[in-house]
């Protein structure tokens, strides 16, 4: 096999690919990471679902006031303490990124 000069560097040769996944001494494009897009679109579709657990809960609570035939009562309950605990873990999770923020704020 001859190597022409221009393939060669000091002890270093290039090789030609040609396979797509063979490294060709091409940096791959980086994506930009939008950290804090993600970080907030994940928040909002969070703070979503929590919103959604408690709409469904209270439905299912009216639907079992005006028609209590068509509603069981153990879907009512658990429809309800999955809002709850969601709604409270919601609310940890918010207390403990404010706690964050103010000693954060207050190191000197």
């Amino acid at each position: 096999m001859f190597i022409s000069p221009e393939q060669s560097i000091g002890n270093l040769l290039k090789m030609k690919t040609n396979h797509p996944l063979h490294y060709n001494g091409l940096k791959e494009k980086t994506l930009d990471d939008n950290v804090s897009g993600s970080f907030a679109n994940a928040l909002m579709k969070a703070v979503g679902k929590v919103n959604n657990l408690l709409v469904d809960a209270n439905d299912l609570t009216e639907k079992m006031i005006h028609e209590p035939e068509s509603v069981d009562i153990h879907t009512v309950m658990i429809a309800g303490q999955k809002a709850e605990i969601a709604l409270n873990f919601t609310k940890a999770v918010r207390d403990e990124a404010v706690r964050s923020y103010r000693d954060l704020m207050n190191l000197r």
